[in-house]
Formats: C-alpha cells, sequence, structure tokens
C-alpha cells in the first residue's frame, strides 16, 4: 500500500510538472504571438503601400510557426487533463478532500 501511495504521488508530481511546463509554454507563446501580431500591425501602418514582400513573408512565417507551437501546446495540455491517470488523481484528490472536510465537521 505504501508503494502505490508512493508512487501515485510521484506521478502526481510528475503530472503537475508537466501541467505547470505546457501552461508555461503556452503563456510564453501567447505573448510571442502577441508581439508579431504588433509587429505586423506597426509594420503595416507605417508602409501601407511600400510594405515589401520579404517583410511579410517572415512576419507570416513567424506567426505560422508560432500558432503551431500554440496548437501543439494546447494538445499536449489537453491530452494531459483528459489522461486517465490525470483524471484518477482528480477523483482521489476529490475524495480526500471531502474526507478531510467530514473529519472537520466532527
Amino acid at each position: 500500500m505504501q508503494r502505490e501511495t508512493m508512487r501515485g504521488d510521484d506521478d502526481l508530481v510528475t503530472m503537475r510538472e508537466e501541467l505547470r511546463e505546457a501552461i508555461r509554454a503556452q503563456e510564453e507563446l501567447q505573448v510571442q504571438l502577441r508581439a508579431a501580431v504588433k509587429e505586423l500591425s506597426e509594420t503595416l501602418s507605417r508602409q501601407p503601400a511600400q510594405a515589401t514582400d520579404v517583410e511579410l513573408q517572415r512576419i507570416d512565417i513567424r506567426m505560422r510557426s508560432i500558432e503551431q507551437r500554440l496548437n501543439a501546446t494546447g494538445d499536449q495540455l489537453r491530452s494531459i487533463l483528459q489522461s486517465r491517470i490525470w483524471r484518477a488523481l482528480v477523483s482521489i484528490g476529490g475524495f480526500f478532500l471531502r474526507f478531510q472536510r467530514f473529519g472537520r465537521s466532527r
């Protein structure tokens, strides 16, 4: 029983860390995407008729890359949240919280 609890704790720690990393990566990608959109807007407002194809292509490639990474991070986050291990850990945590509240009410 102790080993199972310890292994469950290790799984929980691992899942939490993966979740934190995915959230951090997603936040970083959102910042990069906002910067790319801002750069595109500034470029278009400065030189609407003179914006070179090279600049637009560079910005377009950058935005696509950020969008792809953001989608991959979202998929990773979704897979973590939908995994059986995560759902089991959440259920067990809910059980312990209910048990803890029940113990306090006595």
